[in-house]
């Protein structure tokens, strides 16, 4: 444990290493990845919040759900993001004041304290501190609090509720935001609390020191499993039934793909070129994942060497559980989980910088801290032009286009034509194929599926003239419209105005379902 005398100087260490975190995760956000969400999920993220900002659940029905279908946003009655309610929820107050790409860098500013407080429960200050530099200082860390994704946010919760869990008997430190932090990730990733927060909840609840701490610390998550059994039964009719399992179902046509384990109809999409999920392809998608984590650790391979030196000579069993659990749990999952590094294994930096420390608190103290900040510079360096080069397909443009035509009322129609290859191959990515779906994401930035009338519309468009003037006269009378013509292969953009293909004088009410 750290000393008196360690107090001080630890605080001022903390500080400087959150805003280190803090400020180049703010910049990976503003400058490498505009400020804006590009991967798919991150979009639905967004939308959802600002179904939150306006108080709602889900939002109005859809004026037409073809021209609204995209990755992750259910169309089929009120429309909504079938992701956990948690992490757009807590997006919501930010985003509706413009500050959304702040939250996560934020989150990140708080995890080197918490990384060190875990660590003092069983190694010394100067390991402690050292661990704080390394997750400061980790260009995966870095990544995904530039991100939109909620992966920042669950792993700053787990961290708080693992410090609680582990000074429970031992501090008068404040167990209730443990309890609140297990909440929170029932809420953002029902998945990650069922794997990792539930141990660390029975760890706490076996050093409670009285029937008032255990009631709390026991029913606050219990109110979040009530809040996702409620959500799930408010959108698909089952207690049990996930809305993303449902949304999937639907989307690929593929019943319960969505579930944990392995055989032949699991999995909502190919993984390494065939369908299914294996034992096999498992430990494949694992080898993969250590691959993009262990390049991201350190910013250069060989993080992970470092920190298995680091827990042989630690002995500490309770860091290995955690890995193990998170590497194998997802194991059972369909998905690589591609984007923004390994995320499916964010959780370990909870524990494997400790390990990494325990080892190089070995090397002179000067030397150590140029080092580590030293290749995190490089590794960062390495991916910020993967991130910067229209990551996940999507980028500003469209955006940019519209405010120079001046464009802030009306319907602006997307058409997509073609599709490219791209890869992002330090980021892990080989190949992706950008279509004009995943085109669209730049444009869907531009929506707020709480007010589908009147302002600026976004709206796949329609086959023809005569379909699009239906659906105006139907649904947007008077105002006028473009049609944005995407070559997704050359990547190239032309905004065509339409004019005012209906009247208010003419207004009629077809039918313009798909």
């Amino acid at each position: 444990m750290v000393t008196q005398g360690d107090k001080s100087p630890a605080t001022r260490w903390l500080i400087m290493c959150g805003l280190a975190c803090g400020s180049v995760s703010a910049w990976v956000a503003q400058i490498a990845l505009g400020g804006i969400a590009h991967v798919s999920d991150e979009i639905a993220y967004t939308l959802q919040s600002r179904l939150f900002a306006s108080v709602q659940r889900v939002g109005p029905f859809a004026d037409n759900p073809s021209m609204w279908s995209m990755p992750f946003w259910d169309v089929n009655a009120a429309m909504f993001s079938p992701f956990p309610p948690g992490w757009p929820a807590l997006l919501a107050p930010f985003e509706a004041l413009g500050l959304a790409a702040w939250l996560n860098p934020l989150a990140a500013s708080l995890l080197p304290w918490v990384v060190y407080r875990i660590a003092l429960t069983v190694v010394d200050g100067a390991v402690a501190r050292t661990a704080a530099l390394l997750v400061a200082f980790s260009p995966g860390v870095w990544l995904l609090a530039g991100s939109k994704m909620p992966h920042t946010s669950v792993l700053l919760a787990l961290g708080v509720l693992m410090v609680v869990a582990l000074e429970m008997k031992a501090s008068k430190w404040p167990w209730f935001w443990g309890a609140l932090a297990a909440l929170y990730v029932i809420l953002a990733r029902p998945f990650d609390a069922l794997l990792l927060a539930g141990p660390l909840l029975a760890l706490g609840l076996a050093g409670a020191r009285d029937a008032r701490m255990r009631w709390v610390w026991v029913g606050l998550p219990a109110v979040g499993v009530g809040l996702v059994g409620f959500d799930n039964y408010q959108l698909t009719g089952d207690v049990f039934q996930f809305p993303m399992s449902a949304w999937f179902d639907q989307w690929q046509d593929r019943i319960g793909c969505n579930r944990l384990g392995f055989g032949a109809d699991v999995g909502c999409a190919p993984t390494l070129g065939t369908w299914g999920h294996s034992p096999l392809k498992a430990l494949k998608l694992m080898a993969l994942a250590w691959g993009r984590f262990d390049g991201l650790l350190l910013g250069v391979h060989g993080g992970t060497l470092i920190a298995a030196l680091g827990a042989w000579r630690l002995g500490a069993r309770g860091g290995l559980i955690w890995v193990a659990l998170t590497v194998f749990g997802y194991g059972l999952y369909w998905s690589p989980g591609l984007a923004y590094g390994a995320r499916f294994w964010h959780p370990l930096y909870l524990v494997v910088p400790i390990a990494m420390a325990a080892v190089l608190v070995r090397v002179p103290t000067f030397w150590r801290r140029l080092s580590v900040i030293g290749l995190a510079v490089v590794g960062i360096s390495r991916v910020a032009p993967e991130l910067s080069d229209k990551y996940w397909c999507v980028d500003g443009g469209l955006a940019e286009q519209i405010k120079a035509a001046g464009i802030q009322e009306g319907v602006v129609f997307m058409k997509g034509e073609g599709s490219r290859f791209t890869a992002w191959p330090k980021l892990g990515v080989d190949e992706f194929v950008c279509d004009p779906m995943l085109e669209a994401g730049d444009g869907w930035l531009l929506a707020n599926p709480a007010q589908i009338q009147g302002g600026l519309q976004i709206r796949h468009a329609l086959p023809d003239l005569e379909q699009t003037r239906a659906f105006m006269a139907a649904h947007h009378p008077g105002a006028e419209a473009w049609v944005l013509i995407h070559d997704v292969k050359a990547d190239m953009r032309a905004l065509r105005p339409l004019g005012v293909l209906a009247p208010l004088d003419k207004q009629v009410t077809p039918d313009t379902s798909p």
